[in-house]
């Protein structure tokens, strides 16, 4: 995962959804149940039974890229008030509580979607849906938690991106990338609109994206949908049906010309060259794309045994490193990216040429059947993982359902793979992999007695 695709999908992009779903099929085993609420809150149950203990998650379909103009960074803000007091509970009594019953629990915000989950023994679920059905239906942060919290991620901000070469490069690629989409803001936000955020700003916010309409429960773990039903409707649903909020986001003009960005910085120890493409996802673009761009990732920069790889790590001895990611379960165009560390003493215009001259002939030539074989096969067999964790099988499906897919999508993924053809393939990487929609990023150490 290079730093490129945290910053553009959060934290979330770490789960690999390239290859989530995999052996996640209908022959494995694996059920999902599925109902809803009177007040519209749909929920999705997936039983498995190995351990007695549930992975709880509520997502809201609401992001940061419906962040106001000029309050950038407001959704992830609202995650981290969300722990600082309810109707009922006071300001951190969710995590002491959680933690004192041997749970964990966390939040996460993406662009599209935010996510509250908790890990915890079966028999402490009704516990936690009261915990959060009560700060859904009445967050009450003081004032002060709330200019705490307001340093907390402005100190956040700090550490991961400010002093951060790597993230600041990031920051620049995706405004250059997104000219006008409001993926174009960073979720954490820009510094000086985090110092403005305030109690109230908070508040409307919570008002106007927390509500039933707008929700989605995942549980995975050892319970099954009749079991978690009767649960449901009496912590959840006597929340107030509201209508889901319109997201009107600004759309992406046609990408007409290559970008080009260079950085240097006196914290940069190793050069990288990187390039990100606005692509197709499933929400955006042409999603019969997605598919075959996925296997594209995998034949491009998919470990030891993928195109760039192969060519520019073992046999031209360019790049010390390589990868691709992509992640198209996105409601706006996704970002395909191409990075490489270059090996000592190789400038990064000619590690950019071989990169170059790997990808012309990649949409020359296409691509081996038996490279296509292989990377079917890792695709598979690299998402075997998830099934052992309960959060990682919530977590995919929530990201799923966020982008509008049905949660059947979840048991069809290793069929769907497996009919992806060459073709196929070749058509999407000739479109997407267009110079016209894409940024160039250089990451350069300051030279000594250069001012910043």
């Amino acid at each position: 995962m290079t730093l490129r695709g945290m910053m553009r999908t959060g934290w979330l992009a770490a789960l690999f959804l390239f290859s989530g779903a995999g052996l996640l099929h209908a022959e494995s085993g694996l059920r999902v149940e599925q109902f809803t609420l009177g007040n519209g809150m749909e929920v999705i149950v997936i039983p498995n039974h190995r351990v007695p203990a549930v992975s709880h998650m509520l997502w809201f379909k609401i992001g940061a890229a419906d962040d106001p103009i000029g309050k950038s960074g407001l959704a992830h803000f609202h995650e981290h008030i969300m722990f600082k007091g309810s109707a009922k509970y006071k300001s951190g009594e969710y995590a002491s509580t959680i933690a004192r019953l041997g749970g964990d629990q966390n939040a996460f915000t993406g662009y599209d979607g935010t996510s509250y989950f908790v890990n915890i023994a079966k028999e402490n679920l009704p516990l936690v849906m009261e915990m959060e059905a009560d700060r859904v239906r009445g967050l009450t942060p003081s004032e002060d938690d709330v200019e705490k919290e307001r340093q907390v991620i402005i100190e956040e901000r700090r550490q991961r991106v400010e002093n951060n070469p790597g993230a600041l490069l990031a920051e620049q690629m995706n405004a250059a990338l997104f000219r006008h989409h409001p993926y174009r803001r960073p979720v954490i936000g820009w510094m000086h609109e985090m110092e403005g955020l305030s109690r109230q700003d908070v508040l409307d916010f919570h008002k106007a994206t927390c509500n039933a309409s707008n929700a989605i429960l995942i549980v995975s773990g050892d319970i099954t949908a009749a079991e978690l039903k009767p649960l449901a409707e009496k912590f959840y649903g006597s929340l107030p049906k509201a209508t889901a909020p319109v997201r009107r986001w600004t759309q992406e003009p046609p990408q007409i010309a290559p970008r080009h960005i260079t950085m240097q910085h006196a914290n940069v120890q190793q050069p990288e060259w990187t390039r990100s493409y606005a692509v197709s996802s499933f929400g955006s673009g042409d999603a019969k794309q997605v598919l075959p761009l996925f296997m594209l990732s995998q034949l491009l920069g998919g470990g030891k045994t993928s195109k760039l790889y192969r060519s520019l790590v073992v046999e031209q001895k360019l790049a010390s490193a390589v990868d691709v990611d992509y992640n198209g379960f996105s409601i706006g165009a996704a970002e395909f990216a191409v990075s490489a560390i270059p090996e000592k003493g190789v400038d990064l215009k000619r590690l950019e040429d071989a990169v170059d001259a790997e990808i012309a002939a990649a949409l020359k030539q296409g691509f081996a059947d038996a490279d296509i074989a292989r990377a079917k096969t890792l695709l598979k067999a690299e998402s075997i993982y998830l099934r052992d964790g309960l959060t990682s099988m919530a977590r995919l499906m929530g990201w799923i359902r966020i982008a509008g897919l049905e949660a059947d999508y979840l048991t069809r993924w290793e069929d769907m793979i497996e009919a992806v053809t060459a073709q196929q393939i070749l058509d999407a990487s000739r479109k997407a992999l267009d110079d016209n929609a894409s940024v160039t990023g250089w990451l350069l150490p300051k030279e000594k007695g250069e001012t910043p």
